[in-house]
């Protein structure tokens, strides 16, 4: 009766164990297996393991080897294995990580004859404890375009530990509260609209175990900072979510890396390929695509597209030599995005034609003011060219009456170009 009740009692706990549970005799083979283990080597019942080797139940032929090696030491050893950390099969190419335990089976005359194994499934805490080793060599190693770490406790809400370095003459601000990264932080930002204020404004508890808490490991952003000197240069912001292995609490773990050199290369490159060489404002194609954008958008709103060619240029190369006229244009293509909002378009075509795309008018006598200003900024860029007489002639297009594609209203500004230039210069015409 008693053996009988040991039998179900063991039934029942391969039945329902969430671990993985084997029984084999000390020739190696399966003689009891949980239907979790049965899962874990990847059959479809148990059926599948009873009576066979490792060899025959296992297709990852190293890790069958490494298993019957350990059993053969323990047998001949005599000495149960304990919280033995050891890979276990893969889930879809993923590693996995098992904490084993096998102890030798004895009769009741003490003789050896089988192995009982439990093994869990530690691989979340072991990714856990390998990221929390590696991030926590920050504080001890900061590489060298790293400016600041920092190891912050989310659940106590205190900075555990903190390092930071020079880069150059800059550094970030040591501090002694979460609160008070937090307020240094936003308050060095130079764009106060980009992604790290609202990570700094929405730095909590709260919000952190949220993060935490929807399968992020990590958040990484980059932003321009004011450092230490006053400089302004561009940085990497890092946050790993780690679990602490002393207190079993969530932490972050904050890091800062100068980026600077690679966002000026960025910067460069993009310029290059959207700006005009010489005057860096937009080039033909960007500031057409851009407009384009703009259009499809903001389709219900009211634009207006400043077609601009400047009369009498070649006066002023003539008279003043090609760098003057270089100069000349320069000066004129800056003034140009000055008089306008950083979200209009100001582009070169050409020599020494530009196109202003102004969105969203609301008030019809803005148009009329700022082909005016255009005038003036002509006529004051050239004062320096006097004997050149230059002065600017404009074609204006309004969408959607013109135009509703960017090619229609730069048809039409254009044609309303001509008629301003043929009309006397100088001027600016409407198209019809």
């Amino acid at each position: 009766m008693k053996k009988e009740l040991m039998n179900a009692a063991f039934r029942t706990i391969l039945d329902d164990a969430t671990d993985m549970i084997f029984l084999k005799d000390v020739n190696l083979v399966y003689q009891a297996v949980s239907a979790s283990f049965v899962e874990m080597v990847g059959k479809s019942s148990e059926e599948e393991v009873i009576g066979h080797t490792d060899a025959e139940v296992y297709e990852d032929k190293n890790l069958c080897r490494r298993y019957e090696a350990d059993e053969s030491r323990l047998l001949s050893e005599k000495k149960d294995m304990r919280g033995y950390i050891e890979p276990i099969r893969d889930d879809n190419g993923q590693a996995r990580y098992g904490s084993t335990s096998k102890y030798l089976l004895r009769d009741e005359e003490n003789q050896v004859i089988g192995i009982l194994g439990i093994v869990k499934d530690i691989t979340r805490e072991y990714r856990a404890r390998q990221r929390y080793q590696q991030e926590f060599r920050y504080l001890f190693e900061l590489p060298e375009d790293t400016y600041a770490v920092c190891y912050i406790d989310v659940d106590d809400w205190r900075i555990i530990k903190q390092r930071r370095q020079h880069i150059g003459e800059g550094t970030l601000q040591e501090c002694q509260t979460v609160e008070e990264i937090c307020s240094y932080a936003v308050e060095s930002i130079v764009d106060d609209r980009c992604e790290g204020v609202r990570f700094y404004q929405n730095f909590t508890p709260d919000n952190l175990w949220n993060l935490y808490a929807s399968g992020r490991n990590s958040v990484s952003f980059e932003y321009e900072r004011r450092l230490s000197d006053g400089s302004s240069r561009w940085v990497h912001n890092e946050a790993h979510f780690l679990t602490d292995v002393d207190s079993d609490h969530l932490c972050v773990m904050l890091s800062v890396k100068d980026i600077n050199a690679n966002k000026q290369e960025e910067q460069k490159l993009y310029e290059a390929v959207t700006l005009d060489e010489m005057t860096k404002v937009l080039n033909r194609a960007t500031a057409m695509k851009n407009i384009k954008q703009i259009l499809y958008n903001e389709n219900d709103k009211l634009h207006v597209l400043f077609m601009l060619d400047v009369d009498n240029f070649k006066g002023i190369n003539d008279k003043f030599g090609h760098q003057a006229g270089d100069e000349f244009l320069i000066k004129l293509a800056g003034e140009l995005k000055k008089a306008f909002r950083e979200n209009d378009v100001v582009g070169r075509i050409g020599g020494d034609e530009f196109f202003i795309f102004l969105r969203n008018v609301v008030e019809m006598n803005l148009i009329e003011k700022k082909a005016k200003d255009i005038l003036d900024i002509v006529s004051k860029a050239g004062e320096a060219y006097s004997e050149a007489e230059s002065s600017g002639s404009i074609g204006i297009a309004l969408y959607p009456g013109d135009g509703r594609t960017v090619e229609e209203l730069y048809t039409k500004a254009d044609e309303a170009l001509y008629v301003a230039k043929r009309g006397g210069k100088n001027q600016f015409v409407f198209a019809k």
